[in-house]
């Protein structure tokens, strides 16, 4: 495998692309063995991803790689994945003082029980654990079970979570694993305590628990579990009629829910169309009074005309500026045979100091349909003036990455076009892409046609 720099562009603050390169892959065919998977930052200047390699190391296999924003290798580690990971995709996530590979493996002590298995290693390569690590808390083999990952607002904590659904909308199980940056089990639970189902969990700084669930033919309630006495507290959520499209965001000054009203009360099983954006905010600390304050504001009437389908959003990133201010950027994004289609971004702007109220609301129009879901996502990042947004307009012909500026005071929008797509190269995917800071990416990319390798971007936006 090689890497060819292609061209530095400058390191000017205007959004722009700052350099890119040419990954060609040697001895197989990238098609058959997949784009690098993963990509996370891994420090100041550098970036970390999951690829394969079959030559030009001491054996062929899947390697961690660190990589500088000059593309030149900082440090690799060969991973011996086991034998229950083997053809199954590899995560990554980065911790505070640490990044987590995550495999599976067979459970010698629950006989049929298949475990989340993860390797610890410092942001310099070095291993902070001799072996692969039981990340999940599985007692025995539970098939149909519903996990997840999430980590505390300073990543200092990682959170595993899994529940059994029933067939009436319950949990029949749960279970949960919180582990710290430098690879201890702090708390965990194999017989978890839930209402319903869990649509969202996320540790704090203190490591204790913060779910959003949904007991059956009920509202979702805000659940939070004290890891170390054992007890649970929670809040209905209750903003006159069922909420759906639920989200949580913890930060430490407070816990925000949110999600979408439909336009008329409905039953909580049912589901009407929307009618109104809600956020709610828990403050922080916890008193014995402490109750949710809601704010809602109703959905622009002018963009129900635009959607002839039920809308399906989904708030796929939450961006704090500052301590007073909470970005809420949507997407819908459906399978529909075999195209990923993902027609619009939706950007809410709340003030969160004192009671939250929204300060504007914006759409954007993709219209993006692709084989792959990376493709049709987007990258995002925050300036002192603005929220900035870019997609790839078509994947060949005459397309371009436009950027997207809306304005935090006023929500009033600019557009600009940092690269022509004429050549039919700039084949970005934004789902595989590692933020080094609030408007710096990378990203990775398809290779031009006929290439047999990838490409790698990097952005200021």
């Amino acid at each position: 495998m090689y890497r060819w720099l292609w061209a530095v562009v400058g390191v000017a603050l205007a959004q722009k692309i700052l350099s890119r390169t040419q990954i060609e892959v040697q001895g197989y065919s990238v098609e058959k063995v997949g784009l690098p998977q993963s990509p996370v930052s891994a420090g100041k200047g550098r970036f970390a991803y999951i690829e394969y390699w079959a030559q030009d190391k001491p054996k062929p296999g899947y390697y961690l790689e660190c990589l500088n924003t000059q593309y030149y290798t900082e440090w690799s580690q060969l991973l011996d994945i086991p034998a229950a990971g083997q053809g199954k995709p590899l995560r990554l996530v980065r911790l505070k003082d640490a990044l987590l590979v995550l495999s599976y493996e067979e459970d010698p002590l629950n006989k049929g029980a298949i475990q989340e298995a993860g390797r610890f290693y410092d942001l310099k390569g070095q291993p902070i654990l001799p072996k692969w690590t039981h990340i999940s808390v599985y007692d025995r083999a539970a098939s149909g079970t519903v996990s997840s990952l999430s980590v505390s607002p300073d990543s200092s904590y990682l959170l595993w979570y899994a529940y059994l659904p029933g067939k009436r909308g319950e949990a029949q199980r749960g279970w949960y694993a919180l582990w710290s940056s430098g690879g201890r089990k702090v708390a965990s639970q194999t017989d978890w305590e839930l209402s319903g189902i869990v649509n969202a969990a996320q540790p704090d700084n203190r490591m204790n628990l913060w779910t959003l669930q949904t007991p059956p033919n009920q509202l979702p309630e805000l659940v939070y579990y004290d890891t170390k006495a054992r007890t649970r507290r929670s809040w209905r959520l209750n903003p006159d009629t069922v909420l759906y499209a639920p989200w949580l965001w913890v930060t430490p000054k407070a816990v925000y829910v949110g999600g979408l009203l439909p336009a008329e009360k409905t039953l909580p099983s049912e589901r009407g169309p929307i009618g109104a954006w809600v956020l709610g905010k828990l403050p922080l600390p916890l008193t014995d009074t402490t109750q949710l304050i809601w704010a809602k504001a109703p959905f622009p009437a002018d963009w129900y005309t635009l959607y002839k389908d039920p809308v399906s959003p989904t708030a796929v990133r939450i961006l704090p500026h500052t301590d007073t201010t909470l970005y809420v950027i949507w997407e819908d994004l459906r399978l529909r045979g075999g195209t990923y289609l993902a027609y619009d971004i939706w950007v809410t702007r709340w003030q969160v100091e004192g009671d939250p109220t929204l300060s504007w609301s914006y759409r954007i129009e993709k219209k993006q349909r692709e084989p792959s879901s990376d493709a049709v996502s987007f990258l995002s990042g925050i300036s002192e003036t603005f929220l900035s947004i870019a997609f790839l307009t078509e994947r060949t012909g005459k397309g371009k990455l436009r950027v997207y500026l809306l304005n935090h005071d006023t929500g009033e929008t600019l557009t600009k076009d940092i690269a022509d797509n004429t050549a039919g190269d700039l084949l970005l995917l934004p789902g595989r892409s590692a933020y080094l800071g609030p408007r710096e990416v990378i990203c990775l990319a398809w290779a031009p046609p006929g290439k047999n390798g990838y490409q790698i971007y990097h952005i200021r936006l």
